[in-house]
């Protein structure tokens, strides 16, 4: 079918009914009063098959079209949608040979740009190719044409905010390979291979982030497990346009720093910091950092201000008043927002993993060359959310229920999706991982109050939302991929706000 379905789902979920004929009451009623409550509308596109893929992404917004995009190796196809996902054909463009290596896929306003590169008589070319809204190509560009023996590791990318600036980064010995694009206009503006003193880019490196002037901001980290002299704190270098850099030295005031959040604030011209410290292990939180600085006002070493989780906050967030209990455990920062005043606000989600072995292994079967069968438990429980002044002092924090588990599946439908609307954050995930499932919320304001609150069920519509892979393609507005048996569906999600 190459049409798409299009329902529309009423905010009443917490309802029972006891048969199909009491649901369908039920339906008719809320048609009756569907105008006193809050609503969605929900689009679902026709089927995809990914069988083949190595990998595949979603690029909305070209025009009025959105693209699937098919990497299955040998072949690079786009498949085109309306705005009401309807399906409108596919294309396989045609490149200079049969294997090349995507390296990303852009959407810009009416066009999409596509790097990738490739290795021909000896040379490794890289390249970015403009399409239209039809995947007609509309301008290209040679980045460079580099030895092979030089360069036998793939390019990894960074954008910035406006998309015009795309930084193509490539490690070498103890170097970074930087190519900046003009992203807009095709045009390369500068190939440098940066090096810093004591400072070893491939193994060390951390975080990157690109401003829309151009500037590049890296950290680096001695976090190896053997290196004796691994720092409690980090080292960024400012890499600037004119091909001058500076080091940064920057160290917390107590503990360990083991997460780190990097980005600029390009409406205030500031650096946002934001991370986790503990007492030594990895696992482990005694507290957290986020705060934002003019990167002309970084001192050449710095002392971070930790604020020290409390507590009452401890026990709030684990469910348990004990006072033996001094730290959190299995957080991870999984995103930070920069506030309109230059404060950030840090989210922090606990991710569990547990492999529990088959209870039909023999103890023969570890011996025989054969690998060990068993099951993983994916565990993605509730979200802390820190917010912080620019200066990095506290502003508040709050605590965000949820218990998701599932088994086997690298926990792709768990986790949850951010969307931001001027006056509101919404953090949507699934309650429980399963086809038949509630969609919820929490809705959030700037201070902190939030509610929450169910937006649809997946029941009778055989669906798996993964949420951690949508995309906002609107202010009320997001596409998230639902993906069952190789099988993949575009389910859009247009808010009534």
């Amino acid at each position: 079918m190459d049409g798409a379905l299009v329902i529309e789902i009423i905010l009443i979920f917490e309802s029972n009914f006891q048969d199909l004929g009491m649901k369908w009451i039920g339906y008719i009623l809320l048609i009756i009063i569907g105008g006193q409550l809050s609503a969605q509308k929900v689009t679902v596109s026709r089927e995809i098959l990914v069988r083949n893929n190595f990998n595949y992404d979603i690029l909305p917004n070209i025009g009025s079209n959105t693209m699937f995009y098919h990497d299955r190796g040998s072949e690079q196809i786009f498949e085109v949608y309306d705005e009401s996902l309807r399906f409108i054909g596919e294309v396989q463009p045609e490149f200079e040979v049969k294997n090349i290596q995507p390296i990303a896929v852009i959407p810009m306003d009416t066009t999409f740009n596509f790097y990738y590169s490739f290795r021909d008589e000896g040379y490794l070319y890289t390249r970015v190719i403009a399409f239209d809204h039809e995947v007609e190509l509309a301008d290209s560009l040679t980045i460079s044409t580099r030895d092979k023996r030089k360069s036998n590791t793939s390019a990894r990318y960074i954008v910035s905010q406006d998309k015009s600036k795309v930084l193509l980064f490539t490690p070498l010995e103890k170097q970074l390979l930087l190519q900046l694009v003009d992203n807009k206009n095709l045009n390369v503006i500068y190939e440098h291979t940066l090096q810093i003193e004591g400072i070893n880019l491939r193994s060390e490196f951390e975080k990157i982030t690109l401003t829309n002037q151009g500037d590049v901001f890296i950290i680096t980290r001695k976090n190896s497990l053997w290196s004796r002299d691994k720092g409690k704190g980090f080292k960024l270098i400012h890499f600037k346009p004119n091909l001058q850099s500076t080091l940064k030295t920057f160290n917390p005031e107590i503990g360990e720093i083991t997460m780190i959040k990097l980005d600029y604030d390009e409406k205030n011209n500031r650096l946002a910091l934001g991370g986790l410290v503990s007492n030594g292990r990895d696992d482990t939180a005694i507290g957290y950092f986020g705060f934002s600085i003019p990167p002309s006002k970084i001192p050449d070493d710095s002392e971070i201000i930790i604020n020290k989780f409390s507590q009452d906050f401890i026990s709030e967030a684990t469910g348990k008043i004990n006072k033996k209990t001094k730290e959190l455990s299995d957080y991870r920062i999984k995103d930070m927002l920069i506030r309109y005043d230059g404060g950030v606000i840090l989210f922090a989600e606990q991710i569990k993993e547990f492999v529990r072995r088959n209870q039909m292994s023999n103890p023969a079967q570890f011996h025989s060359g054969l690998p060990i069968t068993g099951y993983v438990d994916y565990y993605n429980e509730n979200v802390i959310l820190m917010a912080t002044y620019p200066d990095g002092t506290e502003h508040w924090k709050k605590v965000l229920y949820k218990k998701q588990f599932s088994q086997d599946d690298n926990g792709v439908y768990s986790s949850y999706f951010l969307f931001q609307t001027p006056s509101r954050l919404r953090l949507l995930y699934n309650d429980e991982i399963k086809t038949n499932n509630t969609v919820s919320e929490y809705v959030l304001d700037p201070i902190g109050n939030f509610e929450r609150k169910s937006v649809l069920s997946t029941e009778y519509q055989n669906l798996k939302l993964r949420f951690r892979d949508a995309i906002q393609t609107g202010p009320n507005s997001i596409i998230v991929p639902s993906e069952r048996n190789t099988r993949i569906y575009l389910v859009k999600i247009d808010y009534d706000l």
